[in-house]
């Protein structure tokens, strides 16, 4: 009976590090003996700005140490506190002051540690081998200290080159996930790739990162971010794989365990039907693909989540379908804290960012958006290509739990004047407007993109939504703009004030519903 007993306490606490409170009721009935302590969940404050040593040391033990459980987490804002604040009571938690009292603590969780130097090359191969070696990643210069603390020596990077660690490493690197990260990041999305055993590169040459996609598996995940945006996810996409926005992401290592679930949301009627004399319009707000803007400042910057304009008239925001694996408690917590008036669509192009025109299977790469986009709940999603054109979704349309998608060319996003096209039977709809604070050669801001451009343009066009798509506008609102009128909720409230009172505002799935009301020939495309 003892050791059956501490066999059931063992599996209640690896239980509840993941599914926390759905675990409390189901074990409620155990005698008290045989229920779990709280798991211990340290907490840790963020490494000043310039300590790069640190910070990689710190990363690289906070993803040793979350491999299998929340075990260690950064002291961070935005949705970070707001998530820790929600799950803390299944935890003892357990705050240190610096990297080196957790080390002390958890001293024998390592195997010892790799020397590096922070500032180059060599600070990725050794966030690549911490993984698979359960080492820490020690910069030179803390390297007596570490072998002060009792850790020792795995091995000397400092002379190593990538393709033989590479070629070393083999199957030990994890396949379909890839951390793009420069030396000039130590500390952020390294937890991570230390958790998954991910292989972390940031590729110089053109075609470099093409190749490394396909080397780890057509269905890779690029984490990270590059320093262009379109030749980074057209190299990411010919590779077959798909972009995450992450590069200043914290804590994923320890996300990924925190379940939070929320009651499902219900299932909104559908929209009356489109009346003669009026116009409708739909306002989505770009970016929401950002995994680390959506745990950071998101929540707490007055233009956005906590504008007090949220809630008062129907908006779309684009949102990563991949924060219901990555953080499924931040991405509950944002689906319980939504009003009526907001909803979501997948952030482009699916479940990832990747330009369809480049993708070398584009029906293997729809089905998993299609996947990714089920899990998050979200049955449309926007699509951002380049160099193509919409018949290149017709894989993602043919899938029965896609109802839609809203179309933007790489540059500018509005290319097709909200141009119409029905696949599979399924809508297809391009931007015609942009709110977005564009800066002229001449240093002005283009007028046709402010409010007062966008509702000029919507005053002057068709106004019989029952019987014309010329009545139908889709707007896309630039996430970073207008930040000293108050941020996107803001110019969109402004461009409301000034459109005609038979205008209707919905959200995209009602949009989507209406147009595909119409179902008129295509037009544009």
């Amino acid at each position: 009976m003892t050791v059956l007993r501490s066999l059931l306490v063992r599996s209640t606490r690896r239980l509840r590090a993941r599914f926390g409170v759905l675990l409390v009721a189901a074990t409620s009935h155990l005698p008290l003996a045989a229920q779990s302590p709280l798991p211990r969940l340290w907490i840790v404050p963020p490494p000043p700005g310039t300590a790069f040593a640190e910070q990689a040391l710190l990363a690289s033990a906070q993803g040793n140490l979350n491999r299998d459980q929340p075990t260690v987490w950064i002291r961070s804002g935005g949705l970070h506190a707001r998530v820790l604040e929600r799950i803390g009571p299944r935890f003892e938690i357990t705050p240190v002051e610096s990297v080196w009292a957790l080390l002390a603590s958890n001293r024998s969780a390592f195997t010892g540690f790799l020397t590096c130097t922070v500032t180059n090359h060599t600070l990725n191969l050794a966030t690549s081998l911490a993984g698979p070696r359960r080492a820490l990643v020690v910069d030179a210069t803390l390297r007596d200290r570490a072998l002060a603390l009792g850790l020792t020596e795995v091995a000397d990077l400092r002379a190593e080159s990538a393709t033989n660690l590479l070629d070393r490493l083999g199957a030990e690197a994890a396949r379909g996930v890839l951390i793009h990260q420069p030396v000039s990041k130590p500390f952020h999305l390294r937890d991570l790739a230390v958790a998954r055993n991910a292989w972390v590169d940031f590729p110089e040459s053109p075609g470099a990162l093409t190749g490394m996609v396909r080397a780890l598996g057509p269905d890779t995940e690029v984490l990270g971010w590059g320093r262009d945006e379109h030749d980074f996810v057209r190299e990411t996409s010919r590779g077959g794989g798909w972009v995450i926005p992450a590069d200043w992401a914290l804590n994923l290592s320890a996300h990924r365990w925190l379940q939070d679930p929320s009651p499902p949301s219900p299932v909104p009627p559908a929209p009356a039907p489109a009346m003669p004399g009026q116009r409708v319009v739909c306002f989505v707000i770009s970016d929401g693909d950002n995994v680390q803007w959506l745990l950071g400042g998101f929540t707490e910057q007055p233009g956005f989540w906590s504008s007090p304009r949220r809630g008062t008239f129907p908006v779309t925001w684009e949102l990563a379908p991949r924060l219901a694996d990555l953080a499924p408690a931040a991405f509950a917590w944002l689906q319980r804290t939504a009003t009526p008036m907001d909803t979501f669509v997948g952030g482009p192009s699916g479940g990832g960012y990747y330009f369809p025109h480049e993708a070398p299977d584009r029906t293997r790469i729809a089905r998993r958006s299609a996947n990714a986009l089920a899990t998050a709940g979200l049955r449309v999603t926007s699509v951002l290509n380049s160099g193509g054109n919409p018949d290149e979704l017709g894989a993602l349309l043919a899938d029965p739990r896609i109802d839609g998608a809203l179309y933007k060319d790489y540059a500018p996003y509005n290319r097709r004047r909200g141009a119409i096209r029905w696949i599979h039977g399924k809508p297809v709809a391009a931007y015609r407007h942009l709110l977005w604070e564009q800066t002229r050669p001449d240093g002005t801001l283009r007028p046709d993109w402010l409010p007062d451009g966008v509702a000029r343009a919507i005053r002057e066009s068709g106004n019989d939504a029952s019987t014309s798509p010329d009545a139908f506008a889709l707007i896309q609102v630039h996430a970073w703009s207008f930040k000293k009128q108050g941020g996107p909720l803001e110019a969109i409230h402004q461009t409301l004030q000034m459109l005609p009172s038979n205008t209707r505002v919905v959200s995209a799935a009602d949009f989507l519903t209406l147009l595909g009301a119409l179902k008129p020939a295509p037009r544009g495309f």
